[in-house]
């Protein structure tokens, strides 16, 4: 049986732009029941900070790992912004070089997402703004994956405008919707094109501090908040070590091979959801390549009822509203699961499972 770890991958504090140090951030991961984070903060990587950290309001420990979010910052407007995991060095020397800073961060034993990859633009955003940073640069290789939904991302957007902003501001569960339909439309046409592309979903947490007509003062969308919302869903053989240069191995290990989902807990919990795929006597979990032979039997269990989505090859092959799916098929392809569930009145996206790929044998 596979130990479930939940966890946030993109998220700032005091040292770049966020507003909690990374104890506060700490702090509030733990009590919103995180098993363990990566700090991200914008071209910097803090030593010291790395290890488990113990809340005294909860007793809960929290592992923490530190990565870091590079763009080349002489860029106006910003775009292209990489999530950079388990490499604590300064990459802003190799930043104007997409290619050579994923090349970089690889090379030194790290990995990398593209972050908010199609951000569209928030507030009074124009596709130039300051405020808007998608990714640009598509002919790039050997990144990792791709940061399919981050909640920020899809806060601005349904924020834009003064009247939607003051009701998120105060009715915050309005405002997270789902991955965008263009960034899964191309995590499909990525995994199409033969590549193995790995989507995480986070919360870019920061915390920020808004004052509105110098009467209205509000903290929007704070990090526990945030950490109760969308994660990364991680499976690991065993339970996290205690030894931290272990436990750094194991997330990389379920990050690599694709063995996570992406989950929007605030709306349900999601621990528990699994997705898997039977042939013959082979087994594989969410990441993993099944060979085929004769048939294949796809399963998938949710914890609570939700509208279950089988996409094959970027399309939609079955949905049921329940709490199991199954599926034969004899078909080789890229299977993957969406889950959605109706929350404050309307559908939201809840659970996006990486793919199974299903190969003929020979």
């Amino acid at each position: 049986m596979m130990i479930e770890l939940v966890g946030n991958l993109h998220l700032h504090t005091t040292a770049s732009d966020g507003t909690g140090t990374h104890d506060d951030v700490a702090a509030a991961a733990a009590r919103a029941g995180l098993d363990f984070i990566i700090y991200t903060d914008h071209n910097v990587a803090v030593n010291g900070v790395e290890g488990w950290y113990r809340d005294r309001r909860t007793g809960r420990d929290l592992l923490r790992l530190m990565g870091q979010e590079v763009n080349d910052e002489r860029e106006i407007p910003e775009h292209s912004h990489l999530l950079c995991y388990f490499v604590n060095d300064e990459l802003q020397g190799v930043a104007p070089d997409p290619q050579r800073l994923i090349d970089t961060v690889t090379e030194r034993g790290g990995l990398c997402f593209l972050a908010h990859p199609l951000e569209q633009p928030g507030y009074n955003g124009t596709r130039g703004d300051t405020g808007f940073y998608p990714w640009r640069h598509w002919d790039v290789s050997g990144y990792t994956g791709i940061e399919l939904w981050n909640a920020m991302t899809d806060i601005k957007r349904q924020l834009r405008t003064v009247p939607r902003g003051l009701l998120g501001a105060y009715l915050p569960p309005w405002s997270i919707t789902a991955p965008f339909p263009e960034t899964l439309a191309r995590w499909d046409a990525l995994l199409a094109s033969g590549h193995k592309v790995v989507a995480i979903g986070n919360s870019d947490a920061h915390a920020m501090r808004f004052t509105l007509y110098k009467v209205l003062h509000r903290t929007v969308h704070p990090y526990e908040y945030l950490f109760r919302a969308v994660n990364t869903h991680l499976l690991t053989e065993q339970r996290l070590a205690r030894d931290v240069s272990q436990a750094r191995r194991q997330i990389y290990d379920a990050l690599v091979s694709g063995h996570c989902f992406v989950g929007y807990d605030l709306i349900g919990s999601t621990r528990g959801f699994n997705f898997t795929a039977a042939g013959s006597d082979r087994q594989a979990i969410m990441g993993d390549t099944l060979l085929l032979e004769g048939e294949a039997t796809l399963r998938v269990t949710s914890p609570l009822p939700a509208k279950l989505r089988l996409v094959k090859d970027g399309r939609a092959i079955a949905e049921t509203q329940a709490t199991t799916l199954t599926w034969s098929t004899a078909e080789p392809g890229i299977y993957r699961v969406e889950a959605y569930r109706d929350y404050w009145g309307w559908q939201r996206g809840w659970v996006f499972t990486n793919p199974i790929y299903v190969v003929r044998e020979g």
